[in-house]
């Protein structure tokens, strides 16, 4: 790909705006669409061309990226008179960095073949802020010779690892949140232990720091979010309970028992019926706090 090749982006949500505007950051030319007209001005308001449909964009972009909620989402701007799949542009590139079934990922690849549109499964690891500052973690699928084409577009937005075919960057993405967000839950339940029985979160953090309990959730969401009260702005926990219950879906029909993701599962749903569900993922600690009788928000 040439030094100056255009960028599309389809989906300016939660992700895609931060994505959409480290681009136009780093000179990139870009244009967007998506449904919400509001989201698609403040791109547009940073420098992006609007676009008035799928096709539009990918008519005009030698890149296309696409970061929307769901599978439904992704067949809906593929397919149709104002679909991806009717652009005659033959140097499309499609990089999917939506959280989806990695079935669905591979049907639109199908059909994308048919069109000799190369289509990769982008999937995204980090949070906003790290999407702000090109810090992103992406977890591809696709041939050799399409990744290494995407890899050198991603540069400005960070990393890239080849995780095999085509639906396997989406596959890891779905492990990577299970384990995650297990892995919260299992944090939050053992600081609780310690704050309860008369601890310091400093010396917990330490001393887990340096044995095999040592996860990212010390570092970051417990003493940013947790200890600090801030559950507002960050990954929803609708999204959350959307990318496990995709996790667990995988995990049937592969046939590999999921008895831990299932119960943090159960666990995400009381803080739906709280009314939680547009709060960061780290409010689970409200519910085990509520079952220990005591809170994380620490005094040191």
């Amino acid at each position: 790909m040439g030094d100056r090749i255009k960028a599309g982006m389809i989906g300016l949500g939660q992700m895609g705006s931060p994505l959409a505007g480290r681009l136009l950051q780093q000179r990139v030319p870009l244009i967007a669409y998506d449904l919400n007209p509001e989201a698609l001005l403040k791109v547009v308001e940073k420098g992006a061309e609007p676009a008035d449909s799928p096709v539009d964009v990918a008519d005009q972009c030698d890149v296309l990226m696409t970061v929307l909620p769901n599978g439904p989402h992704v067949e809906s701007v593929a397919i149709g008179d104002r679909g991806i799949l009717t652009t005659r542009n033959r140097k499309l590139m499609w990089l999917e960095m939506s959280t989806i079934d990695p079935q669905v990922t591979k049907s639109v690849s199908s059909k994308c073949r048919a069109k000799d549109i190369p289509l990769l499964d982008a999937s995204i690891g980090g949070l906003t802020v790290d999407a702000e500052a090109g810090r992103l973690l992406f977890m591809v699928g696709g041939s050799p010779e399409n990744f290494e084409e995407a890899e050198a577009f991603l540069v400005p937005l960070g990393r890239c690892v080849h995780c095999g075919p085509v639906g396997s960057g989406v596959t890891m993405k779905l492990i990577n949140n299970q384990l995650a967000g297990v892995t919260l839950a299992a944090t939050i339940e053992a600081l609780l232990i310690g704050r309860k029985a008369g601890l310091t979160f400093a010396d917990m953090q330490q001393v887990l720091s340096g044995t095999a309990a040592n996860n990212a959730h010390l570092h970051r969401a417990i003493p940013e979010r947790v200890i600090k009260r801030d559950f507002e702005n960050g990954f929803s926990m609708n999204l959350m309970v959307k990318d496990a219950g995709l996790a667990l879906d995988l995990a049937q029909r592969v046939g590999v028992p999921q008895s831990l993701g299932s119960l943090v599962q159960e666990y995400r749903q009381k803080a739906l019926d709280h009314d939680w569900g547009e709060k960061d993922t780290t409010i689970i600690a409200k519910v085990f706090e509520g079952l220990a009788g005591v809170d994380l928000a620490f005094e040191e």
